[in-house]
């Protein structure tokens, strides 16, 4: 079964983000700080990580260097949920994360995000793996287009 870890500091967050992670199907961990986060990479292999950047102990930037000199094969997708203003993302390594979801984010499009990571769909990896930002905007535009189809709603999360 396909594993996810979230890692985020707020606890609200945190738990919505599991129940979207579990309504997917899929095995969650959750950190409530980098510290943590690290730990549980030590003991498991993730399919993805949903990190934010701003926690106590060892922020979500510690987590991504530990990630970087610790790779793994295959190596997670990384996707960062931040409320960073967009100077603070040229400090994320690239080569480890896929992409940035700015807070406030819309539900419906994290848990699009998380299931055509954890997807065997070759072209949902191949928009992953293309180029970040750009990789999530495609994601949540492909997701956004297939909802308004549907007439179907999402909601927003702060």
């Amino acid at each position: 079964m396909k594993r996810v870890l979230v890692a985020d500091d707020d606890d609200s967050i945190r738990r919505l983000l599991i129940t979207l992670v579990r309504r997917e199907n899929l095995e969650v961990d959750a950190a409530a700080d980098g510290q943590q986060a690290i730990a549980l990479l030590e003991q498991n292999r993730y399919d993805v990580i949903l990190l934010d950047l701003m926690m106590p102990r060892v922020d979500g930037f510690g987590v991504v260097e530990y990630l970087r000199t610790h790779a793994t094969d295959p190596k997670p997708v990384v996707l960062v949920i931040t409320a960073y203003a967009d100077q603070k993302f040229k400090e994320v390594d690239s080569d480890i994360v896929a992409g940035v979801i700015r807070k406030p984010f819309e539900v419906f499009e994290i848990a699009q995000l998380v299931r055509l990571c954890t997807s065997s769909d070759r072209a949902a990896r191949e928009i992953l793996e293309s180029s970040s930002d750009r990789a999530i905007r495609n994601l949540v535009t492909l997701r956004r287009e297939a909802i308004e189809s549907d007439g179907g709603e999402g909601g927003s999360v702060h």
